[in-house]
């Protein structure tokens, strides 16, 4: 399971950036201590024991190079990143200098810190846990131990994006380890056949969840990754149409999203279960679209009315023209077939303002919102103020 080696305390006088760079390392796995102040800094690298720093260089009462100077003389042995937004020399400068105290220095993170930059650095060092078993990912599940976090998904409403519908990601919070995200045990659940559990799991409890949430007076939509070996069985349409009407649900209210792949393994098959969950109303997006080798019959053989595009592409919209030029073509040959939009890997206001202009029905990424426990998503749609339109 996850070792307890990977933790990261963080200083900064900023509290977006804190909270940020502690969100991304806790999702990539690493257990986090945040300090907005060098006192704060100093009390938890003794009581905290961290394993990696980062560092910002310039904060009141004291600065990087300081603490970098304590570090040495305490004969640190956690890797240190510094982080800041100073001239790259001061940054070099900064990073020599921690060499010389005897320091093992991981690099720099000049802000504004990308998203990709900060999970490179992050998992590079990250020590790499021993590999579950399927007896202890089966025992996961007979001992309640998985859980459901819900990743906002927004859509464009009178110039502000809103909060409409949730995506379903699995999580395991195990008894020792802490919480395990899914890169870690979905292909094992694959290999072995337990991913159908799995996603069964998933479907239950977010239906349920949705329920709840109505009941709160929240009123959302849910999509929930459908594993390949579902759409295999026959009888699926009709087992989720008697979950959703024990919830009081309209079946328009859940999307299944599916890969390329699981509708290519069997395609009659498959036609005929996607078609009948099309006939009940229930949603069908097209999962991870516009990587490897994206089939464009799929679209138009397959009852599908959401493509969703990968992740990949939404987190080079801000940088890269050929990726905006690929998303903005996607959109229109979406549009032009009758299907919805939903973009994936909205990180920057710069990438939600060209999806707004391309015309991406729905988006989705850590600008937005970054998955949360399900206690997390009323203050999400209520709470939090609305990202206004670029007019």
């Amino acid at each position: 399971m996850l070792t307890d080696g990977n933790r990261l305390l963080v200083v900064d006088d900023q509290p977006d950036i804190l909270d940020f760079v502690g969100q991304v390392a806790e999702a990539i796995g690493f257990k986090v201590r945040l300090a907005n102040n060098a006192q704060e800094f100093r009390e938890a690298l003794h009581e905290f024991k961290p394993t990696l720093l980062i560092l910002d260089l310039q904060m009141p009462q004291t600065d990087g190079v300081e603490l970098i100077r304590e570090l040495g003389n305490l004969g640190t042995r956690a890797a240190v990143l510094i982080s800041s937004g100073m001239d790259q020399r001061v940054l070099v400068s900064a990073e020599q200098l921690g060499v010389a105290h005897g320091l093992k220095m991981a690099g720099i993170l000049q802000k504004p810190i990308m998203l990709a930059d900060l999970e490179a650095v992050l998992t590079q060092y990250l020590q790499v846990p021993r590999a579950p078993t399927a007896d202890e990912l089966r025992r996961a599940i007979d001992r309640a131990q998985l859980v459901v976090h819900y990743q906002p998904k927004c859509r464009l409403r009178n110039g502000e994006w809103q909060v409409v519908g949730v995506e379903a990601l699995i999580r395991w919070q195990h008894p020792e380890a802490g919480l395990i995200y899914p890169d870690a045990f979905i292909p094992l659940a694959e290999s072995t056949g337990v991913i159908a559990a799995l996603t069964d799991f998933v479907l239950q409890e977010g239906i349920r969840q949705l329920g709840t949430w109505r009941g709160q007076g929240v009123d959302l939509d849910l999509s929930v990754n459908l594993s390949p070996h579902l759409v295999r069985e026959l009888d699926f349409p009709d087992r989720l149409a008697e979950l959703m009407r024990a919830h009081a649900l309209d079946n328009s209210r859940l999307t299944l999203e599916i890969t390329e792949t699981a509708a290519l393994e069997d395609p009659a098959r498959t036609r005929d279960i996607l078609t009948r969950l099309r006939v009940k109303n229930f949603g069908l997006s097209l999962d991870d679209f516009g990587t490897g080798y994206s089939s464009l019959t799929q679209l138009y053989r397959m009852p599908f009315n959401e493509l969703k595009v990968d992740k990949s592409l939404g987190l080079e919209l801000h940088q890269s023209r050929e990726a905006r030029t690929i998303v903005r073509s996607l959109v229109d040959l979406a549009h032009n077939l009758g299907l919805k939009v939903c973009t994936e890997g909205v990180e920057t206001a710069a990438a939600l303002q060209f999806l707004e202009v391309a015309g991406s029905d729905f988006v989705q990424g850590y600008y937005l919102g970054r998955p949360v426990p399900a206690e997390a998503i009323p203050g999400a749609v209520h709470g939090q103020p609305k990202l206004a339109a670029v007019g």
